[in-house]
Protein backbone atom coordinates (compact mmCIF):
# COMPACT_ATOMS: atom_id res chain seq x y z
CA UNK A 1 0.00 0.00 0.00
CA UNK A 2 2.79 2.34 0.84
CA UNK A 3 4.94 1.78 -2.30
CA UNK A 4 1.38 2.45 -4.31
CA UNK A 5 0.71 5.73 -2.73
CA UNK A 6 4.56 6.83 -2.60
CA UNK A 7 4.68 6.00 -6.14
CA UNK A 8 1.47 8.56 -7.25
CA UNK A 9 2.74 11.25 -5.34
CA UNK A 10 6.02 10.75 -6.97
CA UNK A 11 4.11 10.75 -10.35
CA UNK A 12 2.12 13.81 -9.50
CA UNK A 13 5.28 15.69 -8.18
CA UNK A 14 7.19 15.07 -11.33
CA UNK A 15 4.42 16.34 -13.45
CA UNK A 16 4.04 19.47 -11.50
CA UNK A 17 7.63 19.98 -11.28
CA UNK A 18 7.44 19.53 -15.33
CA UNK A 19 4.93 21.68 -15.61
CA UNK A 20 6.15 24.44 -13.11
CA UNK A 21 9.56 24.67 -15.20
CA UNK A 22 7.52 24.80 -18.45
CA UNK A 23 5.82 28.18 -17.11
CA UNK A 24 8.91 29.48 -15.89
CA UNK A 25 11.51 28.76 -18.12
CA UNK A 26 10.45 29.58 -21.76
CA UNK A 27 13.06 27.33 -22.96
CA UNK A 28 11.80 23.91 -21.48
CA UNK A 29 9.37 22.56 -23.76
CA UNK A 30 6.81 20.40 -21.28
CA UNK A 31 6.11 17.00 -22.31
CA UNK A 32 2.14 16.45 -23.74
CA UNK A 33 1.06 15.36 -19.74
CA UNK A 34 -2.20 13.53 -20.53
CA UNK A 35 -0.98 9.68 -21.57
CA UNK A 36 0.37 10.53 -17.20
CA UNK A 37 -2.58 11.26 -16.29
CA UNK A 38 -5.00 9.37 -17.67
CA UNK A 39 -2.65 6.57 -16.16
CA UNK A 40 -2.55 8.09 -13.14
CA UNK A 41 -6.35 8.39 -13.26
CA UNK A 42 -7.24 4.95 -13.92
CA UNK A 43 -4.76 3.31 -11.12
CA UNK A 44 -5.61 5.94 -8.17
CA UNK A 45 -9.23 7.76 -9.37
CA UNK A 46 -9.55 10.99 -7.99
CA UNK A 47 -5.50 11.38 -7.85
CA UNK A 48 -5.51 14.41 -10.27
CA UNK A 49 -7.34 16.39 -8.19
CA UNK A 50 -4.51 16.75 -5.97
CA UNK A 51 -1.70 17.50 -8.90
CA UNK A 52 -3.49 20.67 -8.60
CA UNK A 53 -4.47 21.23 -4.86
CA UNK A 54 -1.60 20.33 -3.01
CA UNK A 55 1.45 22.57 -2.84
CA UNK A 56 4.69 21.54 -3.68
CA UNK A 57 5.45 21.08 0.00
CA UNK A 58 2.86 19.03 0.83
CA UNK A 59 3.40 16.46 -2.35
CA UNK A 60 7.14 16.19 -0.83
CA UNK A 61 5.87 15.84 2.76
CA UNK A 62 3.79 13.02 1.57
CA UNK A 63 6.62 11.05 -0.11
CA UNK A 64 9.14 11.16 2.52
CA UNK A 65 5.86 10.56 5.18
CA UNK A 66 5.02 7.22 2.57
CA UNK A 67 8.84 6.09 2.33
CA UNK A 68 9.67 5.87 6.18
CA UNK A 69 8.69 3.15 8.61
CA UNK A 70 6.76 4.88 11.03
CA UNK A 71 3.38 3.50 11.45
CA UNK A 72 0.78 4.40 9.15
CA UNK A 73 -1.09 7.87 9.51
CA UNK A 74 -5.22 7.80 9.06
CA UNK A 75 -4.23 10.25 5.80
CA UNK A 76 -2.63 7.35 4.30
CA UNK A 77 -5.06 4.59 4.86
CA UNK A 78 -7.87 6.80 4.36
CA UNK A 79 -6.19 7.75 0.70
CA UNK A 80 -5.96 4.10 -0.29
CA UNK A 81 -9.45 3.09 0.94
CA UNK A 82 -10.62 5.83 -1.01
CA UNK A 83 -8.79 4.97 -4.35
CA UNK A 84 -9.35 1.25 -3.58
CA UNK A 85 -13.39 1.96 -3.13
CA UNK A 86 -13.76 4.74 -6.19
CA UNK A 87 -11.48 1.89 -8.93
CA UNK A 88 -14.32 -0.61 -7.83
CA UNK A 89 -17.19 1.52 -8.12
CA UNK A 90 -16.17 3.29 -11.47
CA UNK A 91 -15.80 -0.55 -12.73
CA UNK A 92 -19.52 -1.62 -11.30
CA UNK A 93 -20.53 1.27 -12.74
CA UNK A 94 -18.64 0.57 -16.21
CA UNK A 95 -19.99 -3.48 -15.78
CA UNK A 96 -23.58 -2.80 -14.98
CA UNK A 97 -23.47 0.17 -18.25
CA UNK A 98 -27.21 1.54 -18.39
CA UNK A 99 -28.62 -1.09 -16.09
CA UNK A 100 -31.15 -0.01 -13.59
CA UNK A 101 -32.61 -3.46 -12.32
CA UNK A 102 -30.74 -5.50 -10.58
CA UNK A 103 -31.39 -8.95 -9.90
CA UNK A 104 -29.94 -11.50 -8.38
CA UNK A 105 -28.84 -13.39 -11.13
CA UNK A 106 -27.41 -10.51 -12.61
CA UNK A 107 -25.61 -9.88 -9.07
CA UNK A 108 -24.48 -13.61 -9.62
CA UNK A 109 -22.72 -12.70 -13.22
CA UNK A 110 -21.24 -9.64 -11.39
CA UNK A 111 -19.46 -11.55 -8.58
CA UNK A 112 -18.25 -14.24 -11.56
CA UNK A 113 -16.90 -11.61 -13.99
CA UNK A 114 -16.13 -8.41 -12.39
CA UNK A 115 -12.50 -7.36 -11.27
CA UNK A 116 -11.37 -7.71 -7.19
CA UNK A 117 -12.11 -3.87 -6.81
CA UNK A 118 -15.66 -3.94 -8.33
CA UNK A 119 -16.70 -6.86 -6.26
CA UNK A 120 -16.27 -4.64 -3.31
CA UNK A 121 -19.38 -3.30 -4.68
CA UNK A 122 -21.70 -6.90 -5.32
CA UNK A 123 -23.76 -5.76 -1.70
CA UNK A 124 -24.83 -2.43 -3.45
CA UNK A 125 -25.02 -2.81 -7.48
CA UNK A 126 -28.49 -0.84 -6.69
CA UNK A 127 -27.04 1.94 -5.08
CA UNK A 128 -24.26 2.19 -8.27
CA UNK A 129 -26.48 1.94 -10.66
CA UNK A 130 -28.75 4.80 -9.20
CA UNK A 131 -26.31 6.53 -6.72
CA UNK A 132 -27.86 8.81 -4.17
CA UNK A 133 -28.63 12.46 -5.71
CA UNK A 134 -26.64 10.96 -8.75
CA UNK A 135 -23.30 11.29 -6.97
CA UNK A 136 -20.94 7.91 -7.14
CA UNK A 137 -18.22 9.32 -4.71
CA UNK A 138 -20.73 9.88 -1.99
CA UNK A 139 -21.05 6.20 -2.16
CA UNK A 140 -17.31 5.48 -2.04
CA UNK A 141 -16.84 8.19 1.03
CA UNK A 142 -19.36 6.32 2.65
CA UNK A 143 -17.20 3.35 2.23
CA UNK A 144 -14.08 4.76 3.44
CA UNK A 145 -15.66 6.34 6.46
CA UNK A 146 -16.74 2.87 7.61
CA UNK A 147 -13.69 1.47 7.13
CA UNK A 148 -11.85 3.62 9.06
CA UNK A 149 -14.73 3.97 11.68
CA UNK A 150 -15.09 7.82 11.16
CA UNK A 151 -17.24 9.76 9.88
CA UNK A 152 -17.64 10.98 6.15
CA UNK A 153 -17.02 14.31 6.64
CA UNK A 154 -13.71 13.01 8.32
CA UNK A 155 -12.90 10.53 5.30
CA UNK A 156 -13.82 13.46 3.45
CA UNK A 157 -11.04 15.23 5.29
CA UNK A 158 -8.44 12.89 5.35
CA UNK A 159 -8.70 12.05 1.65
CA UNK A 160 -8.75 15.48 0.75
Amino acid sequence: MREGLREKYERLLALRLAHDRAKRDGAFEEPDPRREMTAIAKRWPGALRELDALPLDELRARITALSSDEPMAPWMRAQDAFHRYARGALAAKHWLGKRKRISAELTSEFRASASRDARLWADALADIASPPRGRLMDLVYARVARELDVSIAEARRLVR
